[in-house]
C-alpha cells in the first residue's frame, strides 16, 4: 500500500513536471512570435528614446545600431508577454487552490501585470525626462553629447525595469500582512527604517551615483509603502472581535 501511494506521488509530481514544461515552452514561443512582430517596429520604437534624449543617438561600433534594435524589440517582446506569462502562472497553481484562494490568486496575479505597467508608464513620463534632462544639463557649453544609442538604451530599459519592480511593493506588503507574516502594527513600526532601506536601495539600483537620482527612486518606493499601509488598513483582514 505505501509503494502505490509513494508511486501516485510520483507520477503526479512528474505529470507536474510536465504541464510546468509544456506551459513554459508556450510562453517561449508567445516571445519569439512577440519578438518577430515587435523587431518589424524597433526603429520606430527607438524614436520617443531619441525624442526624449533631444539629440540623435550615434553607433559607435558597425554590430552597435542592430543590437540596438535586437535590444529594443526583444524588450517590448518582454512586455507584452507579461500578461500571457501571468495567465500561465494562474493556470498552473490554480487546480491546487480552494475556491476562495482561486479569487485571491486571480487578484494577485492581475495586480502583478497592472503595477508592473504603471510602473512603467510611471517612469517613462515622469522620472526618465528629469534623469535624462538633469544628467544632460551636466554637459553645458563645454561638451556636446555624443550619446551612444547602446549605453543609452541600456541606461532607458535598466531604468524602466527597476520602476516595474519598484511597483511590486504594494503587492509584496499586502501579500506578506495577508498570510500572517507580518501585523499592521509591525508595518507600520517599521515605516521609519523602510525610508532609509529605501534610499539605500535606490543607491545600490540606480545606475548613477547622483543625489537627485537616488532620491527620485526612492520617494516611489516610500510612497508605494505608505499606499499599501493605508491599502491594508482599509481592505485587510481584521480579526474577529472576541466577546467577554
Amino acid at each position: 500500500m505505501v509503494k502505490k501511494i509513494g508511486r501516485e506521488e510520483k507520477l503526479s509530481f512528474l505529470q507536474h513536471l510536465e504541464e510546468l514544461r509544456k506551459r513554459i515552452i508556450r510562453i517561449v514561443l508567445f516571445l519569439i512570435v512577440a519578438f518577430t512582430v515587435t523587431w518589424n517596429f524597433s526603429e520606430k520604437l527607438i524614436l520617443p528614446f531619441s525624442k526624449l534624449l533631444g539629440a540623435k543617438l550615434v553607433f559607435l561600433t558597425p554590430m552597435e545600431a542592430l543590437m540596438a534594435y535586437m535590444t529594443i524589440a526583444f524588450y517590448a517582446a518582454l512586455f507584452l508577454t507579461v500578461p500571457y506569462l501571468a495567465y500561465h502562472v494562474w493556470a498552473f497553481v490554480s487546480p491546487g487552490l480552494r475556491e476562495k484562494e482561486k479569487k485571491y490568486a486571480v487578484v494577485v496575479v492581475s495586480s502583478a501585470s497592472g503595477l508592473f505597467f504603471a510602473g512603467l508608464v510611471f517612469c517613462w513620463y515622469l522620472v526618465l525626462p528629469f534623469m535624462i534632462g538633469f544628467l544632460m544639463s551636466y554637459g553645458g557649453d563645454v561638451m556636446t553629447p555624443m550619446i551612444s544609442v547602446k549605453a543609452y538604451m541600456s541606461f532607458c530599459l535598466s531604468i524602466l525595469l527597476i520602476f516595474g519592480a519598484i511597483f511590486e511593493l504594494p503587492l509584496v506588503v499586502v501579500i506578506i500582512h495577508s498570510i500572517g507574516l507580518v501585523s499592521l502594527a509591525a508595518l507600520k513600526d517599521f515605516r521609519r527604517y523602510w525610508i532609509v532601506a529605501a534610499f539605500v536601495i535606490a543607491a545600490i539600483i540606480t545606475p548613477t551615483p547622483d543625489v537627485f537620482n537616488q532620491t527620485i527612486t526612492a520617494i516611489p518606493m516610500i510612497v508605494l509603502y505608505e499606499l499599501s499601509l493605508v491599502w491594508i488598513y482599509l481592505f485587510g483582514r481584521k480579526k474577529p472581535v472576541e466577546n467577554n
